[in-house]
C-alpha cells in the first residue's frame, strides 16, 4: 500500500538570495525535469517552491534532534508517494540538486489518521 511522504527541501537561504533570475530559472527546470520523472512513475503529488521570507511564530522548542543552522531554510516541498519511508528517501536521493550538494531533503511520513 503506497504512503505519503512530505519532503522538504533544506538550503542556504543566504546563497539564494543572491542567485541571479538565470541562476533562480536555471534551478527551477532543473527540479521540474526531476518532478516530470516522479509524474512519470506515479510518485508525485505536489509540490512548491517557497518564497525566502518567513516570520516565526511560538516559543523555540529546545530539541536533542536535528538542528537548523541559522543560514539554512526551508526552500519548497513535495508530496510523494511511496511503499515505505526508505522507498521514500531513495527517490529523493535522485533529485539532481542533492546529486549536486546543494541542498538537503528531509523525508517525513504522512500520519495516517483515520476517519
Amino acid at each position: 500500500m503506497m504512503k505519503k511522504f512530505l519532503l522538504l527541501i533544506r538550503e542556504d537561504i543566504n546563497r539564494l538570495s543572491q542567485f541571479s533570475e538565470e541562476e533562480i530559472q536555471q534551478d527551477i527546470a532543473e527540479m521540474n525535469s526531476w518532478v516530470e520523472e516522479l509524474i512519470k512513475f506515479d510518485s508525485f503529488i505536489s509540490g512548491e517552491p517557497l518564497e525566502n521570507d518567513y516570520q516565526l511564530v511560538g516559543k523555540q522548542v529546545e530539541t536533542d534532534g536535528l538542528f537548523i543552522d541559522s543560514k539554512e531554510g526551508i526552500s519548497g516541498y513535495l508530496m510523494i508517494q511511496a511503499e515505505s519511508l526508505e522507498q521514500a528517501a531513495a527517490i529523493a536521493e535522485q533529485c539532481p540538486h542533492i546529486i549536486q550538494g546543494k541542498i538537503t531533503i528531509e523525508v517525513r511520513p504522512i500520519m495516517e489518521i483515520p476517519q
